[in-house]
């Protein structure tokens, strides 16, 4: 919470502060033509719900009001599937399954890799 105690801090009075995180657990990873497999994001969620009770506290602090909460499916592309293995394992609490990254390996043709991400709209409240 004491990151959120300082953004607040930063803020205008009567400004908004969007969060964005993906919250998938296993997104898709595919070609325009054929399913690859799907990434292991579990351990991402444990980071996930840290920092939902991190909100929920500076909330229930007084902070900031939640104006808004949405969930979109964004798309990652990739030119093949070595740039998107490349990515894939550097994103954080993520790992690739092995049978995924054998057929990512095999790839050349562009790829994506579908994550529903969560936004939300938070407005700081007055101290």
């Amino acid at each position: 919470m004491h990151a959120l105690r300082n953004i607040h801090a930063a803020l205008a009075p009567d400004a908004f502060l969007v969060d964005t995180q993906p919250v998938s657990s296993n997104p898709h990873v595919a070609t325009e033509d054929a399913e690859l497999g799907r990434l292991d994001m579990r351990a991402w969620l444990d980071t996930i719900h840290s920092i939902d009770e991190q909100f929920a506290k500076a909330i229930a602090a007084g902070f900031y009001d939640l104006q808004h909460e949405q969930h979109f499916t964004v798309t990652d592309s990739f030119d093949g599937g070595h740039a998107c293995l490349d990515a894939a394992n550097g994103w954080r609490d993520t790992s690739v399954p092995p049978s995924l990254a054998s057929r990512l390996e095999a790839t050349t043709t562009p790829v994506s890799v579908k994550q529903e991400v969560r936004l939300r709209l938070l407005r700081r409240a007055p101290t």
